[in-house]
């Protein structure tokens, strides 16, 4: 199966935001198909693709095209985001309650984790990096999310155009009452990638954060963890499932 380019066999497209989410997802393809004879691979889908879409999807654009006429038969958005809802941790994983078979995908997950815990919620796409308490808190009590991301929204609208099941799954990397800097975005580029010399400006402007980033960077590390398994769970399910 061939990880990174379109074709035109039955493909289950899984689209993530950063380069590292990117790494994440081929590693757990990578690992399933090391682990899983050819014969008893699922039915649903003979190629797996992992695309990278950019922060807030601002790649969309450029990626969505190639699966015009390809034969998508399922859609899996995964990530790291952030906790709205107090009862998160690090680490937790958030299924979409829009995803297809949820509560499923939820048992299986628990099963093949290692007790993963995980939620079914409702999570918002927010046009910006939200890592504000007091907005996470605002989503949480007046919008009902428990979680926050950049993307869901628009990748779950392609998959109901093209009428093809859609999961979004995502990890916890910063809690409810954890906050962002709010300087990330002077040295984060829209694949997540560090600029370093904007990063050395903006260290050497704001030392006080870097307490902060090296938190925020040991949670990405759990999260992205967590984020491998539940995706590997997810491809050796099965899912999207046959009636």
């Amino acid at each position: 199966m061939d990880t990174q380019t379109a074709c035109d066999t039955r493909t289950l497209l899984i689209l993530t935001a950063l380069k590292t989410e990117s790494q994440v997802a081929l590693s757990a393809v990578k690992q399933w198909q090391r682990d899983t004879p050819t014969a008893i691979r699922s039915n649903a889908y003979e190629n797996i693709v992992v695309e990278q879409i950019g922060m807030g999807g601002r790649f969309l654009k450029e990626v969505l095209p190639r699966y015009y006429h390809s034969q998508v038969t399922g859609v899996v958005t995964a990530g790291l985001a952030g906790a709205c809802s107090p009862d998160l941790a690090v680490g937790d994983l958030v299924i979409d309650s829009n995803s297809h078979e949820a509560l499923r995908v939820e048992e299986i997950i628990n099963a093949m984790s290692n007790g993963q815990r995980c939620f079914i919620g409702p999570i918002h796409t927010s046009k910006h990096m939200v890592g504000d308490i007091a907005e996470k808190k605002e989503l949480f009590v007046k919008g009902k999310f428990i979680a926050v991301d950049m993307e869901n929204k628009a990748t779950f609208q392609f998959a109901q155009r093209r009428n093809v099941p859609w999961i979004g799954i995502r990890t916890i990397s910063d809690t409810a009452l954890d906050s962002l800097p709010s300087q990330i975005g002077h040295f984060i580029d829209p694949s997540g990638s560090v600029r370093p010399l904007a990063l050395t400006i903006t260290l050497v402007s704001n030392p006080g954060i870097i307490g902060n980033l090296m938190r925020l960077g040991k949670s990405s590390n759990i999260a992205s963890r967590k984020l491998a398994d539940a995706i590997g769970a997810i491809i050796r399910s099965g899912w999207p499932f046959q009636a």
